[in-house]
C-alpha cells in the first residue's frame, strides 16, 4: 500500500517527539502526490526540516497555544462546577462585603508558604483601597504537620470569633518558626481571643470536617501548590504585589483575563454565583 508524499510525511512527523510538526504544513520538493517508500522517508523529512527550519518553532508554538487553551477551559469548567464551595461556603473565613463585592478572591494557602506570606501585604492593602473586593480563605496545609495545626487553629478562630479571623490569620502569616499549640494559643490571646475556648474548639470534629472539605475542593480544582488564587472565574498565576493585583482586578472588571495587557475587547465581567 502506497501513500502520497504529503500524507506519509505528515503521519511520520506526528510520530516525532515534536508532535506538532505535522501541523506546520511542510512540503518536500518532490511531487506532492507521488507515492513514497519507507526508504525515502528519512531523506524527505530531513529535506523539509532543512529547507524550512522555522516550521519547528511555528508548530511548537501552535501546539503550546492549543494546550494553553485546553488548560484554561479545564480550569474554567472546574471553577464553574465548584462555585458554591468556592464562593458561598458558610464554613470558609472571608473578609469584605459579600453583598456589594463585584470581585471575589479565593486563596488556597499554607501558613509556612513563603509566597503566601508575601500575599498578606497585598491583601491587606487591597482591602483598604477597594471596598468592592471580597477575599475568601481556604486553609490548604501541605508543607508540614504544624501547618495543619495552624490551619486547625485558624478554622477554630473563625468558628468562635469571625471578626477576629483576619487579625489572627495575619499574625500567623507573620510568625516565623514552628507552630505549636502553645504559641498558637498565645497568639490568639494577643489578638483578644479566648485561648481556652479556642483550645476546646480546635478539638471538635467540625473543624476536621471543614479542613477536609477545603482540601477536597482544592484537589477537585487541581491545586498542587500554594498560593492558588481564584478571581471570580479565573485562576491567577501565583503571588502578586499590590499593583499587579489591582491591574488583574481592573482587567476582570473590564471583561478581560487577569493577565491581559488591556488591549483585548471588553465584555461583561463574570461574577461569582450568590
Amino acid at each position: 500500500m502506497h501513500f502520497s508524499r504529503i500524507t506519509t510525511l505528515a503521519v511520520s512527523l506526528i510520530a516525532l517527539p515534536y508532535a506538532a510538526f505535522a501541523q506546520a504544513g511542510a512540503q518536500p520538493a518532490a511531487a506532492a502526490n507521488a507515492p513514497v517508500t519507507r526508504q525515502e522517508l528519512p531523506a524527505l523529512i530531513k529535506e523539509a526540516l532543512m529547507n524550512e527550519p522555522e516550521m519547528i518553532m511555528q508548530a511548537v508554538q501552535k501546539m503550546r497555544e492549543k494546550q494553553q487553551a485546553e488548560a484554561e477551559k479545564k480550569t474554567a469548567d472546574a471553577i464553574a462546577a465548584n462555585k458554591a464551595g468556592l464562593f458561598n461556603d458558610a464554613d470558609s473565613p472571608s473578609v469584605g462585603d459579600e453583598k456589594t463585592a463585584d470581585i471575589t478572591l479565593v486563596e488556597f494557602f499554607d501558613y509556612h508558604c513563603g509566597y503566601c506570606k508575601h500575599m498578606l501585604p497585598t491583601f491587606t492593602q487591597l482591602l483598604k483601597d477597594d471596598k468592592k473586593v471580597r477575599i475568601v480563605f481556604k486553609e490548604f496545609p501541605i508543607l508540614s504537620e504544624d501547618s495543619a495545626l495552624a490551619a486547625r487553629a485558624a478554622v477554630a478562630v473563625n468558628r468562635i470569633a469571625k471578626d477576629k479571623y483576619f487579625a489572627y490569620h495575619s499574625a500567623l502569616m507573620k510568625h516565623e518558626g514552628k507552630f505549636e499549640e502553645k504559641n498558637l494559643l498565645e497568639i490568639a490571646q494577643k489578638e483578644g481571643i479566648d485561648s481556652a475556648k479556642l483550645k476546646a474548639e480546635m478539638a471538635k470534629p467540625e473543624v476536621t470536617a471543614t479542613l477536609d472539605k477545603m482540601r477536597k475542593l482544592g484537589e477537585d480544582l487541581g491545586v498542587r501548590g500554594t498560593p492558588a488564587i481564584v478571581m471570580n472565574d479565573h485562576f491567577l498565576p501565583g503571588a502578586m504585589d499590590i499593583e499587579e493585583m489591582k491591574k488583574a482586578i481592573a482587567n476582570v472588571r473590564a471583561g478581560r483575563k487577569p493577565t491581559d495587557d488591556g488591549t483585548a475587547p471588553a465584555a461583561a465581567a463574570p461574577a461569582p454565583a450568590n
